[in-house]
């Protein structure tokens, strides 16, 4: 079976969540312009919006986020921010350890993407994606960098898998 025959029998729509990781616009200093974005798309293309919210770089915040997600039903959580190198990035670090299945392949899609937007500064980002499976459902994560910029590149990498990567989580 062909890819497109293949994701021809993925989900057309799902229900999503936005999680910003942000200190700066949790403390209100900075507008959510990736988050709502995220969103915005997201809605575009037909999907539900289930849940939205910004938490600062802190792990539980960040791990509470993902389990709000998960109860209000989400089925794709798309997070924007805390995946580059300074010490309070730490989105990866929370996210990693309650993956199931880590789709690393994710990260190299999105980071040749950007080569070609940003050129070697792509390297900076640790982009990563993943499937966590629970009460007998799964739902698929996709890290993204904070920026508009890397908001507007991860969302066309989002909007042509996700359906295709629940698929498979469903299996």
């Amino acid at each position: 079976m062909g890819v497109e025959e293949h994701k021809g029998k993925a989900p057309k729509r799902f229900k999503f969540a936005v999680v910003t990781v942000s200190d700066t616009a949790s403390r209100g200093e900075k507008e959510d312009g990736s988050g709502r974005f995220l969103v915005e798309e997201l809605e575009k293309a037909g999907h539900e919006k289930v849940y939205y919210t910004v938490v600062p770089d802190e792990k539980i915040a960040i791990l509470g986020a993902v389990v709000e997600a998960f109860k209000a039903g989400a089925e794709v959580l798309v997070t924007s921010g805390g995946t580059g190198v300074a010490p309070r990035d730490v989105t990866i670090e929370s996210i990693r350890p309650i993956l199931d299945k880590e789709l690393t392949g994710f990260g190299d899609v999105f980071r040749l993407m950007s080569y070609d937007e940003i050129g070697t500064a792509a390297m900076m980002s640790r982009a990563t994606a993943g499937i966590v499976k629970s009460f007998g459902r799964a739902m698929a994560i996709f890290c993204l960098p904070g920026s508009l910029g890397a908001a507007k590149t991860g969302i066309r990498i989002v909007l042509n898998e996700a359906g295709h990567v629940l698929k498979h989580a469903g299996e």
